[in-house]
């Protein structure tokens, strides 16, 4: 078939009536259909950004409030202690010394440091996450019955070890945010230069960045 023919054929496929229209009527749509499919390949790259920020801030809160709980823990038992060492002789006896501070919420804070300990290691690439000052093991079953002293300082040992991982979360979770940001910051420059090569495209989509 002909040049003059094929040009027909795509212009009916096209729904553009006239195969006969001026080039720069063609070129236009062409641009205008670009254009368009440039600005639903950007919003949907910032709905996902959006959402993955979403995810994260809702981390990053949950890490923040964990770490005061950490933190206000590891205080009482360090007061414990201190009490305790004041008052050796009650040491060994009476209801307090022969349970574990944390009692019953022991093994959830175990699989919770378990957890965070998982998600670093997978963010991290399979690489060794740094072991931390104070040299505490990763979280291990308690002995079945150990001393109140070793049973404390066993507990002071893993809350550290978890303050310390929800450290590096946040830490990890407020970079990824940033990160966001500046991804997000640069799609919305490429959506506004996209959409300047075709001025007549300019429509309600243009507020939504405003």
């Amino acid at each position: 078939p002909s040049a003059a023919g094929a040009v027909a054929c795509r212009a009916r496929e096209l729904g553009l009536g006239d195969a006969h229209r001026a080039p720069r009527a063609r070129g236009e749509r062409r641009r205008h259909t670009i254009t368009n499919g440039v600005d639903c390949d950007l919003l949907k790259q910032m709905k996902e950004l959006e959402q993955e920020k979403e995810v994260l801030l809702q981390g990053l809160e949950m890490m923040a409030r964990g770490r005061d709980w950490y933190q206000q823990q590891l205080r009482r038992v360090q007061e414990r202690q201190r009490r305790l060492g004041q008052s050796s002789a009650r040491a060994g006896s009476g209801p307090e010394a022969s349970t574990l501070p944390l009692g019953r919420l022991l093994p959830k804070v175990q699989e919770v440091a378990q957890c965070l300990a998982e998600l670093l290691s997978a963010a991290c690439g399979g690489r060794a996450l740094p072991s931390s000052s104070s040299g505490a093991p990763r979280l291990a079953p308690a002995p079945a019955s150990p001393s109140a002293p070793g049973r404390q300082q066993q507990t002071i040992l893993m809350l550290k070890e978890q303050n310390r991982l929800l450290t590096q979360e946040v830490t990890s979770k407020s970079e990824r945010i940033t990160q966001l940001e500046q991804e997000k910051s640069a799609l919305i420059k490429q959506l506004f230069e996209a959409r300047a090569l075709s001025p007549q495209d300019a429509g309600p989509l243009d507020s939504t960045f405003i």
